[in-house]
């Protein structure tokens, strides 16, 4: 476990990033407690943004800048009218040559956020490849399902728990296999799918470096299929600052595969996408302290401490309220969520997470009402799960130390109790409990 002294020397190098990329860098005393050092980040955050904002406030939608090409941090940008063409040099986002192991070609599009990322690569699959059967899995990301289902005309979701594969409607359709990283469980079930064309790979829960990311790579790339990797970069990627929207399109396939001649034109069709649609990516919302060895080690650390938290989180709650309240766990490990009694509805259970938000801010705990993952606080949002077909309160874990950690749990614990959010009958209850995923 690591002890308190470690953690904050741990996140004063974070600290430390962010603050030499200001002109002049602040000079601070190394805080002494959590809160004090999440309070410093954003402050360093905010600096940073605002400095980067005086430097460029010549630049608009349509002036771009004197130099050829501008730069932030370890990325060099080069656009003209409204970012249309915007073109980004900067470092991989991931390893896609080693997790191929082999020869491998890899085109990287930038977004100006994660669901514009997931729209303009299906967008350009119609433009290229025509109708589509996407294979989604039970519990992939609601709104890209709502996305999926607004192109109905032109889209069809296949549900992937099919054991004998799914069945092809047509010929003529391009079957596209959807991975997600946020299904609750069963993130390997992908491989049971059957005659593919190509793989779209939501990576958003995931560290750039995972494991279970170079594990899809390159089983796709080894059956001789494409791949796109769509992620948001506002959720693990910025040191939990939320620096600004930003998404991307990885594509990636082997020179010598028959998808070789269609991924070109794939590539240029979601790059029309990005301009026809206006979802380029800002230069301004590219955090400048990423790309760096220094950048991945401490997002690598952040990333890991957040998963062993919520897991923390999620044991201990779990094993309190056995028999009041079934726990939801998810197979990335960066939230859970607790299931009420009763089957409220949304405007009750977004009511309990302000409730609940509120009471442990009272208590100087941090915890807040956020409706994303990644931070360095403990965020409290309304929770739909398409597989229990209920509204939820998801708790999304936190980089903080273990004891800050178990006073949260107590303080949730005591909160869940006091406003009786387990009361329902025995026979719901148990319903929900067998369908809910134990606790790690």
């Amino acid at each position: 476990m690591e002890t308190s002294a470690a953690y904050l020397e741990r996140k004063h190098r974070e600290l430390a990033l962010i603050d030499a990329c200001l002109a002049t860098p602040l000079q601070f005393d190394a805080p002494a407690s959590a809160e004090a050092m999440i309070e410093r980040k954003f402050k360093l955050a905010g600096a940073l943004r605002a400095e980067r904002s005086l430097e460029s406030w010549a630049i608009t939608e349509t002036a771009r800048p004197e130099a050829q090409r501008w730069r932030s941090g370890a990325y060099r940008f080069s656009y003209e009218y409204q970012r249309a063409d915007l073109h980004v040099r900067g470092p991989a986002i991931y390893d896609v040559a080693g997790a191929a192991d082999g020869i491998v070609r890899q085109e990287t599009v930038y977004t100006g956020s994660g669901m514009s990322a997931i729209s303009v690569i299906i967008t350009a699959l119609i433009r290229v490849r025509g109708e589509l059967d996407v294979i989604a899995p039970p519990g992939c990301y609601g709104e890209t399902r709502e996305l999926l289902e607004s192109l109905q005309e032109r889209v069809a979701i296949v549900p992937s728990d099919r054991r004998d594969g799914p069945i092809r409607r047509a010929q003529s359709r391009t079957r596209v296999l959807l991975v997600d990283s946020c299904v609750a469980d069963d993130f390997g079930e992908y491989r049971v799918a059957t005659d593919i064309d190509v793989v779209v790979f939501d990576t958003t829960c995931f560290w750039q470096d995972s494991g279970r990311i170079r594990v899809v790579i390159r089983w796709a790339l080894r059956s001789g299929l494409p791949v796109a990797l769509v992620r948001s970069h506002a959720k693990l990627d910025s040191l939990g600052i939320e620096y600004g929207r930003l998404g991307s399109v990885v594509l990636a396939w082997r020179p010598q595969d028959k998808s070789q001649a269609w991924m070109k034109k794939l590539l240029r069709a979601t790059e029309d996408s990005v301009r026809l649609y206006g979802v380029a990516a800002i230069p301004a919302h590219f955090p400048p302290f990423t790309g760096t060895a220094q950048y991945r080690a401490c997002s690598r650390a952040r990333t890991a401490a957040i998963i062993r938290n919520t897991r923390r989180m999620a044991r201990e709650l779990s094993s309190r309220m056995s028999g009041r309240c079934a726990i939801r766990t998810f197979q990335h490990g960066l939230y859970f969520a607790l299931v009420p009694g009763d089957d409220m509805p949304i405007d009750d259970v977004k009511r309990a997470a302000a409730s609940l938000s509120a009471a442990l801010g009272r208590l100087k705990l941090p915890l807040k009402h956020a409706g994303s993952f990644g931070f360095d606080f403990v965020a409290v949002e309304w929770f739909f799960d398409a597989i229990l077909h209920r509204n939820l309160l998801r708790i999304a874990g936190a980089d903080l130390p273990a004891p800050l950690i178990d006073r949260i749990v107590d303080s949730i614990d005591e909160w869940w109790t006091a406003h009786r959010m387990g009361t329902a009958s025995r026979r719901a209850a148990g319903a929900v409990a067998e369908r809910a995923v134990s606790a790690p």
